[in-house]
């Protein structure tokens, strides 16, 4: 009786690792398979949820992706996707396969290709954007998402990309004749994002633009600025510096209005138009904020 029952465990282990060899590994391992749909937040989406108002496709808006994948807290694996290039449609499909049971964190970043993104990505904690200036700006995304792989059932998930910056856009009117440069600064605004978290070290954003080619006074041109947003329960300030031709220092100066706020992915206008040494201004929050402003009169000094 003794013998017949070692010989059955003996069959019930053999059996037990046969069924756990795989592809030469001798020990059972439990491992998963996650598809991520990855949606673009469309510009202008009223809700901090960028899946509630998406981009019809994810190629006008991402062509550079960075992602980061940790485990219980260490990074597991990361790469580069630019195979935004060739998609057209609202998703991209992320595929992740074999990964051991446990719980995840991915952390997708888009558009950073000009070195904004930094910190040590050993640690989801210091991953931070930080804001490279105006000019060199580009439209970041960034998603975290947190998920476990518990089953060897393929799991699929929606994650949408968030949009880290507000667009400020300006126009101006009845510009004299004489003005050849115009430098828009925005102050109080944040220069870091950190990506597990949120806006730090509040700066100076600015953006200087040459007229040389609009000499016609009745020629009105909209000037785009994205920064990051203002700090929460604050004001940013908005200061304009004219300059005149072949003058190394503005003959305007001038700070237009210290009460107006920057939102993540949201528009901003705001008009100045000069008058008998006047600057009468307006802020439009857009309609679907607090709608427009006629913001007030300064004097030229």
């Amino acid at each position: 009786m003794t013998y017949s029952i070692k010989i059955i465990g003996i069959l019930l282990l053999i059996t037990l690792f046969s069924s756990c060899l795989k592809d030469g590994e001798d020990l059972c391992h439990s491992v998963g398979s996650v598809k991520i749909d990855l949606f673009v937040e469309k510009f202008r989406n009223q809700s901090d949820n960028p899946l509630d108002d998406r981009e019809d496709s994810s190629l006008g808006r991402v062509n550079h992706l960075r992602y980061f994948i940790y485990k219980e807290g260490l990074l597991y694996e990361q790469g580069i996707i630019d195979k935004f290039t060739k998609t057209s449609g609202p998703l991209y499909s992320f595929l992740l396969s074999g990964l051991d049971y446990g719980n995840y964190n991915i952390v997708f970043v888009a558009n950073c290709t000009k070195k904004s993104l930094r910190g040590d990505s050993t640690n989801i904690e210091n991953l931070l954007l930080t804001f490279p200036g105006c000019e060199d700006t580009e439209d970041f995304f960034s998603a975290v998402f947190p998920f476990s792989v518990d089953s060897d059932n393929m799991m699929e998930y929606e994650v949408g990309l968030k949009r880290t910056h507000g667009i400020v856009r300006c126009t101006f009117n009845n510009l004299p004749n004489n003005i050849s440069d115009i430098e828009i600064i925005m102050k109080n605004v944040n220069m870091e994002y950190w990506i597990a978290g949120d806006y730090k070290v509040a700066g100076e954003a600015s953006r200087k633009y040459s007229l040389t080619e609009l000499k016609d006074e009745t020629v009105n041109g909209d000037y785009i600025i994205g920064t990051f947003p203002t700090p929460i329960n604050e004001k940013s300030i908005y200061y304009l510096n004219i300059y005149k031709e072949d003058e190394a220092t503005p003959y305007i100066s001038q700070m237009i209005t210290d009460d107006f706020e920057i939102r993540r992915n949201q528009l901003l206008d705001i008009s100045v138009t000069f008058n008998d040494g006047y600057l009468s201004f307006e802020i439009d929050m857009d309609s679907d904020w607090d709608g427009p402003s006629s913001g007030g009169e300064v004097g030229i000094e």
